[in-house]
């Protein structure tokens, strides 16, 4: 399993890619479940994270040679593209018989060249999926959700229809000795877990709403947190795109979880439409302390294009409840939607700062493989159909939007991500909350300069 190296600290996780605006990493989902699958299918699997271990392009090399790979599940990037693609070149030289199996978002839309490029032997669509443990066997029938080469030609697999799949305990083991940062995580380590794959909804510019979307048997999350325990992690984020979509499920999950001083403490994504004072309450209990809500805009409009299917006044009222049932909120922007001015975005500013959340995370639209905003760019002819470079985290804007240029919407991101942040008593609340938690005092510290800095 392997997170390449790179110039920068790059996020690759669950097809999608950024730049972290801090230092921030976190074990990379898609590498957990791939190599739970190769696992329980009998292989022997190891990692190595180059980006949260620091290594070089020469360290990850020498590292992979000296274990002589069968075969390398890799990560790759659109915010890294060029990169990724350079060091395939020499890891095929230094492990020539390996064969190299890539999943990532630039590989969605781009996958067929990069094979066509011989810088993979197959393209995995589905971390969850059994196909490239499969492929990697030799076998070349039954892979759905992998696109590979096969005698010369660049086979597709088709997508597979399954509601339900197991991929067996993820590998937690293998990633606990890198040193991941999260600023929402309390305890270190942590872990990254997962109950579903994809998402329900159809937000025009997520990829999630393009993946097929399934969900893992109850009993293996329940023995992936009996693992956890074991382990002595007391802390994880649950990457399912849309916590408790599906309530009955959610509620499932909490079941499973223990309160009182054993219990586990825990981040999560989860719909401003989809938390209520009852559901809010009951993660808290579970030691649910953080929620991440995407709020994308304040226009009405925008988020009716964009699919969002919520309305400002369930924002106000998310927020809320989830204050006063002592949950801490992260709420999620994007500067430069379609058709959105200058005005439109102070107007959001406005917004946020009166809904108040403990956490702000703002992005740029980003042309993300799979998309419907990466089909209205194109005919919009603001990008073009190859285009693969991209960071959705904004530190590198990549395109303009069809109202304002890419440095508009560069200073508009650093003016929103100040102006929540400097405010006095903003800074006098985080200062006085944390005075407690001297731990994640620092650790917020830390990466709250660094934020700042990429944003003067």
């Amino acid at each position: 399993m392997l997170n390449p190296p790179g110039r920068d600290v790059y996020i690759r996780d669950y097809y999608c890619s950024k730049t972290s605006r801090s230092d921030y990493t976190f074990p990379p989902i898609d590498l957990l479940h791939a190599g739970g699958n190769f696992r329980q299918r009998g292989w022997d699997v190891a990692a190595i994270d180059a980006i949260a271990g620091g290594l070089s392009i020469e360290e990850t090399l020498s590292r992979i040679a000296a274990a002589k790979p069968d075969a390398v599940f890799t990560l790759a990037g659109a915010v890294s593209a060029e990169e990724d693609a350079n060091f395939l070149k020499l890891l095929r030289r230094v492990a020539p018989h390996a064969v190299l199996i890539g999943s990532g978002d630039v590989l969605i839309d781009h996958g067929r060249k990069w094979l066509e490029r011989g810088l993979l032997d197959a393209v995995c669509l589905d971390f969850g999926s059994p196909s490239p443990v499969r492929f990697a066997a030799g076998m070349r029938d039954g892979l759905t959700d992998l696109i590979f080469r096969h005698d010369g030609e660049v086979m597709d697999g088709g997508r597979a229809t399954d509601r339900t799949v197991s991929t067996g305990i993820p590998v937690h083991d293998l990633f606990l000795s890198f040193a991941y940062h999260f600023p929402f995580a309390r305890h270190r380590p942590f872990a990254s877990i997962l109950t579903d794959y994809g998402c329900p909804f159809r937000c025009s510019f997520c990829v999630m709403a393009g993946l097929h979307y399934h969900r893992r048997p109850m009993e293996d999350v329940a023995a992936e947190l009996q693992s956890l325990k074991a382990a002595g992690i007391r802390e994880f984020v649950v990457w399912d795109q849309t916590f408790a979509a599906d309530r009955k499920r959610g509620l499932q999950f909490l079941d499973l979880l223990a309160e009182g001083k054993d219990r586990f403490g825990w981040t999560c994504l989860i719909r401003p439409d989809r938390i209520d004072r009852e559901l809010a309450r009951r993660m808290a209990a579970k030691g649910c302390h953080t929620v991440i809500m995407g709020v994308e805009t304040a226009n009405e409009e925008s988020l009716k294009a964009i699919k969002k299917d919520f309305t400002l006044d369930q924002v106000r009222d998310a927020f809320a409840c989830c204050r006063e049932e002592g949950l801490e909120s992260v709420a999620t922007v994007i500067v430069g939607l379609p058709g959105e001015t200058e005005t439109d975005v102070v107007a959001t500013m406005d917004f946020i700062c009166a809904i108040d959340p403990d956490y702000l995370s703002v992005h740029t639209a980003v042309p993300r493989s799979g998309t419907e905003l990466r089909a209205w760019m194109v005919e919009a002819g603001l990008i073009t159909s190859d285009m693969d470079v991209m960071d959705q985290s904004g530190v590198q804007v990549a395109v303009s939007s069809d109202a304002m240029d890419a440095e508009t919407i560069s200073a508009l991101r650093k003016t929103f991500n100040r102006r929540f942040h400097l405010r006095p008593r903003y800074l006098a609340r985080m200062f006085f909350r944390r005075l407690l938690q001297p731990r994640l005092f620092v650790e917020q510290f830390r990466q709250g300069l660094r934020l700042l800095a990429r944003n003067v």
